[in-house]
């Protein structure tokens, strides 16, 4: 049979009806050529790589974390699919993007913490109400408008429906400080900064003795 021949008897049936041209050309030339069936069952990718080859991928990767696939691949002399493979299948490694934390830390300032942290704890198990004395606070600016983002607007749809659409906008230019006071329990004030003040240490001192202690007090009749 010829390969357009074999092509079209496999494309008749349901199991191969799917098959390319190329796949079918490939292979027809490969059997006429010599290959066995024993041939090709053995003409994968191989389930097994040199230690050596292991090893100057692993030096690769601890040597610099963010190297790509295509880097790594130059560096040990093999091909990316082979990377690829060493990486997920002998190493069980996956690149993952690194998570925003708030700020990052000084030694100084995670000892600092942790010493904190600490007395925390040793003044909770003297006063079992300690925990509920501390409130913390934070700055944060509110837009007057802040659009979902795609996630947000992801619906669920058949194969035949077609995709929802949604307008690109951004966040409006409006937007307004708050000062945020927390303990344990909850919000205890939010508290609005009027346009133009500079918010300070002065100001902060003035917020805490007018609004935050009144609030305090309305939430803990028993507050002193």
């Amino acid at each position: 049979m010829t390969p357009t021949q074999t092509l079209h008897e496999l494309q008749a049936t349901d199991k191969y009806k799917s098959v390319s041209k190329s796949l079918v050309f490939k292979w027809h030339k490969r059997f006429v050529d010599g290959w066995t069936e024993e041939q090709r069952g053995n003409a994968g990718r191989p389930r097994e790589f040199d230690d050596r080859l292991i090893q100057s991928v692993t030096d690769a990767i601890k040597e610099d974390r963010r190297l790509t696939i295509r880097e790594v691949a130059l560096i040990s002399g093999c091909s990316k699919s082979t990377v690829h493979r060493i990486l997920h299948e002998n190493l069980n490694m996956s690149r993952v993007c690194a998570g925003w934390v708030p700020r990052l830390l000084s030694n100084e300032e995670k000892e600092t913490r942790v010493r904190l942290s600490t007395e925390f704890l040793r003044r909770h198990e003297i006063d079992q109400q300690f925990l509920s004395k501390i409130v913390s606070v934070d700055e944060t600016w509110l837009h007057y408008y802040d659009p979902e983002d795609k996630r947000q607007s992801s619906v669920w749809k058949t194969a035949a429906s077609p995709p929802p659409k949604k307008a690109k906008v951004t966040k409006s230019m409006g937007k307004h400080m708050f000062i945020v006071f927390i303990d344990r329990k909850g919000v205890l004030l939010c508290h609005a900064v009027p346009l133009g003040q500079t918010v300070n240490s002065a100001y902060y001192s003035k917020v805490i003795r007018r609004d935050l202690l009144n609030a305090i007090r309305k939430k803990r009749p028993a507050f002193n």
